[in-house]
């Protein structure tokens, strides 16, 4: 009888530590960076803020993130995080015009095909 409270007593403490960790980690989503859960980049009052992203493979994505009035192009995968472009001042304008504006902003993949058009044009 001794090792059926003993296995009683692992398998309570296993369901309360994946209780606290379930608990925890959506505490930390919704609480940790104001605008919810997606890391740092997802800050939308502060002065960093991610505009969107697009997966490009398994574990790589395109993300455009808007640093006080400039946007980047950033390439992240697994172990690192690369600029691939800075916009341009007419380009982080015409992004903000539109975004403030009363209709929705433009989708990440206009934008990125508008980046990239402008920058084959120049080179």
């Amino acid at each position: 009888m001794g090792n059926f409270w003993s296995l009683l007593g692992v398998l309570a403490a296993v369901i309360l530590i994946l209780y606290f960790a379930y608990a925890a980690t959506t505490w930390i989503g919704t609480h940790s960076v104001p605008g919810g859960a997606g890391g740092l980049l997802m800050n939308g009052s502060g002065k960093l803020r991610m505009l969107g992203q697009l997966g490009v493979g398994r574990n790589e994505r395109l993300v455009l993130v808007r640093l006080n009035e400039r946007c980047y192009l950033l390439g992240v995968t697994e172990h690192q995080i690369t600029l691939l472009r800075e916009l341009d001042e007419n380009e982080t304008a015409e992004w903000l015009a539109e975004s403030a504006g009363p209709s929705a902003p433009p989708s990440f993949m206009d934008v990125l095909g508008s980046a990239l058009r402008k920058k084959d044009k120049r080179g």
